[in-house]
């Protein structure tokens, strides 16, 4: 009996936060094709972001990466947008290679975060930044790179929050390092270990994939 391709559309959506996020992992036994991948300056501010867009290959026998830039730091002017697939891109995974695709922003405005009170039931976050972190009720803020721990036996696949990445309005401001926002209840326990970086949304990611598997 033949074996049937089968095609699943997906839209990945997401904002681009501090540092380099890996948007998109090819699955195993999948050729993935980037339909179409674009990068919008969403900020309120006369600000200039750039973006860099990155396909990466995996050599799984050695572990060895190869980045290919496909855009590197273009800057996005305000109010516009910038295309960074013009025609399509092929995402592999074989016993051989695994690729993926990476985005990394760069902006202004960002700050480390020294501390982080999570209420699990409510998802009321109390963000403490190193410097003013220059937000006011209502700004949109994105934050990454945050470390928790939470029990072992809760399920949870990474302690590196937000994942997946959001973008998150502040609803209160405490002082000019302190803020608070709701990034939603999880139901599960979280104490804050280290790290962590938020800044003002400025750019929005989007990109239209289509996957081709067999069954």
């Amino acid at each position: 009996m033949a074996i049937a391709p089968v095609n699943k559309f997906i839209t990945i959506a997401v904002p681009v936060a501090p540092g380099e996020q890996q948007v998109y992992s090819t699955p195993t036994g999948v050729s993935a094709i980037v339909l179409y991948a674009q990068v919008s300056n969403v900020s309120v501010a006369t600000t200039t972001p750039k973006v860099t867009f990155t396909h990466r290959r995996r050599t799984n026998k050695t572990g060895y990466i190869r980045n290919n830039r496909i855009v590197k730091e273009a800057k996005i002017p305000p109010n516009d947008s910038l295309i960074l697939v013009d025609g399509r891109l092929v995402l592999e995974r074989t016993a051989l290679i695994s690729d993926s695709i990476v985005i990394v922003g760069v902006q202004s405005g960002i700050v480390g975060i020294t501390s982080v009170l999570y209420e699990f039931s409510t998802g009321i976050t109390t963000v403490t930044t190193a410097s003013n972190h220059n937000f006011s009720v209502g700004s949109e803020i994105t934050m990454s790179g945050i470390a928790f721990t939470c029990s072992t036996s809760s399920g949870i696949t990474t302690t590196i929050f937000p994942s997946p990445q959001s973008s998150f309005t502040v609803t209160q401001v405490v002082g000019v390092t302190t803020f608070v926002t709701n990034t939603g209840p999880i139901g599960i326990a979280h104490t804050y270990v280290s790290g962590g970086q938020v800044g003002p949304l400025q750019m929005e990611f989007i990109c239209s994939i289509l996957e081709n598997s067999t069954v």
